[in-house]
């Protein structure tokens, strides 16, 4: 079946692939990349490599920074510096670490994303820019329709 432009302007399609050569550990393949999970998530203070877990709040992470980002850009670069924190409430974790009696499914209760940028608007075109460009994430509207998000946008001065 052949795409029309007009399909390919309403839906942009990816895809990755997943291998397991030593059945402990995933690579992805991306477009152009890949790279290499060995556990969902480490309750180890010592241990080194991202986890699922992190690199998918990473992504909720950069991404509402990306999206805010390029809205300034497309509006004249108005952010002169910008950061971000997230806090992520994953509900039932001892299920997944095997302890007896824990059984409940594992989720995400929770995140909240706080964005500290250092913009020169005041206080109502401040708020509409952030929360106009949220418009603007797929990640962030994705999820916001599944879980709890919520994103508080500081001003630094």
């Amino acid at each position: 079946m052949n795409k029309r432009p007009l399909d390919e302007s309403r839906i942009f399609e990816m895809n990755f692939r997943g291998t397991s050569n030593d059945l402990s550990s995933v690579k992805i393949f991306t477009n152009k990349n890949s790279f290499q999970i060995e556990k969902q998530i480490s309750f180890d203070s010592e241990y080194q490599p991202i986890s699922s877990l992190e690199y998918f709040a990473g992504s909720v992470l950069s991404s509402i920074l990306l999206t805010l980002l390029e809205q300034s850009k497309k509006r004249g670069s108005m952010i002169e510096e910008i950061e971000g924190v997230l806090n992520l409430s994953l509900e039932n974790p001892l299920s997944l670490v095997g302890v007896k009696g824990y059984e409940e499914e594992p989720f995400i209760r929770k995140i909240t994303v706080t964005a500290f940028l250092y913009v020169e608007l005041e206080d109502d075109d401040f708020n509409d820019f952030c929360f106009g460009a949220l418009k603007h994430s797929p990640i962030y509207n994705t999820l916001k329709r599944s879980m709890h998000l919520e994103v508080i946008f500081k001003k630094l001065v």
